[in-house]
Formats: C-alpha cells, structure tokens, sequence
C-alpha cells in the first residue's frame, strides 16, 4: 500500500472517530451549537463543501487532461497527485461537513428531517463507493505507476473504471448539494 494510501485511510479512521462521538453526543440531545457561535459551524461546513466538491470534481479533470496528453510521466504525476490531493482536501473536507452539517441540522429539525436525511444518504453512498472502489483503484494506479517504465495496459482499465465510479461519487454529493441548498420537504 502507498504512503499517501495509508494517510488516506488513516485520517479517515480518525475523522470517523470525531465524527462518531459528534453523532453520538447529537444523539443523546447535546446541543454543540452553544459551544461556538453558529457562523463559525456554517463556515467550517461551506469549507468542507468547497474542498471537497473542488477536488473530487477537478481531479478527475486532472486525470482526463493527463491521460489525453498520452504523456506516461505526466500520467503518473496525476496518479500520485489525485491520491495525496484526497489526503489535504477529500477527507478534510468530508469531516467538516459531516461534523458540522450534524451540528447545524439542529437549526433545521435535526437529522431526521427528510432533506438532511436524503442529501446524508446520497453523501454516505458516495463515500462508500470511494471507500470499496475509488481508494483500491487509487493505491493500484499509484503501485503501477511506480513500478513500471511503462505503464501496464490493465492501468487504462482501471482508469476507466475510476473515471467511472467517480462520476458515479460525484454526481450523488452533488445532489446533497442541491438538496442542502433548496431545502425542500421530501416526505
């Protein structure tokens, strides 16, 4: 495994961990909106959102230029940099939301009002299809790219696959989006 693989992963055991006792504490009635003033929560979301939204979005751009310049050394600096670009904004950015989406839901009837359920939905499918397909697939490209002059055909492969769940983990927080923004009552 690449070392910026086990960074990934191990930010993102500990964001869970933050992030379950944030959901724990929200579940057990305590109120974390009077330990700070709101506006800092909102800012601290709206970050997340940008670093987040940003970088999933513009490193499969990064990818499709790279590969398109049919340039193997460029192609491997992308690879290297998608998966440390996931370590300084990806993660980060999806603990900020979570943590202070679950603090600021209060303001709006808490998680179980139907549009912060639906978008917390769309946002968990997301991460966990970059969990189970988009980090292998990441950790595979990194360890081909490293240890070949050449690299294999079956890096291409996955590539495409990668674009593909991808788009797939993108359009779904993109959604959340929508939904966070517009509010609307969905049941």
């Amino acid at each position: 495994m690449q070392r910026s693989t086990k960074w990934l992963l191990s930010l993102t055991a500990i964001g869970s961990l933050i992030t379950g006792v944030i959901f724990t504490l929200h579940g057990f009635g305590v109120n974390l909106t009077d330990s700070a003033p709101e506006n800092l929560y909102l800012f601290l979301h709206i970050l997340g959102v940008v670093a987040f939204l940003g970088n999933i979005i513009i490193t499969g751009v990064w990818m499709i230029w790279a590969e398109r310049s049919k340039n193997q050394d460029v192609i491997k600096f992308a690879v290297r940099g998608v998966n440390w670009a996931d370590v300084f904004f990806t993660v980060p950015g999806v603990f900020l939301i979570l943590d202070n989406g679950v603090i600021l839901s209060e303001k709006h009837g808490g998680i179980g009002t139907s549009w912060i359920t639906a978008a917390l939905i769309l946002f968990t499918i997301s991460g966990i299809i970059w969990v189970l397909t988009l980090i292998p697939a990441q950790d595979k490209m990194v360890r081909m790219s490293t240890s070949a002059a050449a690299l294999p055909k079956n890096f291409y492969n996955i590539l495409h696959r990668w674009y593909f769940w991808g788009i797939v983990a993108t359009i779904l927080p993109l959604i959340s989006l929508v939904l966070m923004v517009a509010k609307p009552k969905l049941w």
